[in-house]
């Protein structure tokens, strides 16, 4: 498994927690991962995107309350139910 940060724009001290959440929800999955974190301040929200194998795409904007690592985390999870594992 491979994780890649393509961009990560949130606020500073939401980087590292967010991308952490994100690559622990993808766990010991096979293939290349592509991440891309973006904010936009002006929305008060962030969206992410995930790349995986398999043409997998998943993108989704937090707003709010919902600009929550563990929440972001879980949602990704949710969307890769479905998705082969190790």
């Amino acid at each position: 498994m491979s994780i890649e940060i393509k961009r990560n724009e949130l606020p500073e001290d939401a980087r590292e927690p967010v991308a952490r959440a994100i690559s622990a929800a993808i766990g010991d999955r096979k293939g290349l991962w592509t991440l891309d974190l973006a904010s936009e301040p002006a929305a008060n929200a962030w969206d992410a995107e995930v790349h995986g194998p398999h043409k997998f795409y998943w993108a989704r904007r937090f707003s709010g309350e919902d600009r929550d690592a563990e929440l972001i985390s879980e949602a990704v999870r949710s969307a890769l139910i479905h998705q082969p594992a190790a």
